[in-house]
């Protein structure tokens, strides 16, 4: 009586394990069933995808493209989804321009009803960088600020800057009354001319500290004497100590940037 006990009771466990079995292994295929179907789901469009331009799209239709600013990286697109009315605003990275240009996706915005007459992209200017606007009409869909690093900065401000100024108040009639400024910057120095009847003089410069609307500049063998340029929309004023001591007035002079 007792053997046939034990055999029903180890017929009993050897089921049981069985069918413990069997519910392990049908709860991992459907977990892995459920995180391959995600993956397949992937949008063709997404934050971080590298592509050439160019490039073939499956599930999208490419609308416009334009660069963000001038002699940047950024760039911005529209795309619109085949099967519905949504689109994705994105924003482009330039990471290689070797042989073809190669973007990488840095953000994406999701919208509807695409219009070109009503649907704009601002940028503007920040103390250490700039932001871009998304608008519909009047409103604000989305913002994106960027800042720039210390090199880049000063990137920004390389250049030739130039401007002509009465020297000579009381010969105003005579071309020879006036004088030339010419400054030069370029990596982290800068070249300053000045060249008037009175006067040729030729300075070497370097950068003190920059933002992108201000750059401050300290004469090499003089540390005491500095130039500021300052940047208001398009145009680049410029104020010196120096100038203020040869001129014997305190006055600021409007430079062109070329």
């Amino acid at each position: 009586m007792k053997t046939i006990l034990k055999l029903i009771f180890v017929f009993l466990l050897i089921t049981s394990c069985k069918e413990q079995n069997r519910k392990n292994t049908t709860s991992t295929k459907a977990n892995l069933i459920e995180a391959t179907s995600g993956i397949s789901n992937i949008d063709e469009l997404y934050i971080g995808k590298v592509f050439y331009s160019g490039d073939e799209l499956n599930t999208y239709t490419f609308v416009i493209s334009n660069k963000i600013k001038e002699n940047d990286s950024l760039t911005y697109s529209i795309y619109k989804k085949n099967d519905g009315e949504s689109y994705l605003f994105s924003i482009e990275k330039l990471v290689s321009n070797k042989d073809k240009e190669k973007y990488k996706i840095i953000d994406l915005f999701k919208f509807t009803n695409y219009e070109s007459e009503n649907h704009k992209v601002e940028v503007s200017g920040t103390k250490n960088g700039y932001s871009v606007l998304f608008i519909d009409k009047d409103e604000i869909l989305k913002k994106w600020v960027f800042e720039l690093n210390n090199r880049n900065r000063k990137k920004n401000w390389e250049g030739k800057y130039d401007c002509t100024f009465l020297r000579i108040k009381e010969e105003s009639g005579d071309p020879r009354a006036y004088a030339t400024i010419a400054i030069h910057i370029e990596n982290n120095k800068a070249t300053f001319r000045l060249d008037s009847y009175n006067e040729l003089l030729s300075k070497d410069f370097l950068i003190l500290n920059s933002s992108l609307t201000k750059i401050n500049l300290f004469e090499k063998d003089n540390k005491a004497s500095r130039f500021s340029i300052t940047k208001n929309n398009n145009e680049f004023i410029l104020s010196s100590d120096l100038l203020d001591k040869i001129t014997g007035e305190i006055k600021i002079y409007k430079l062109k940037k070329s």
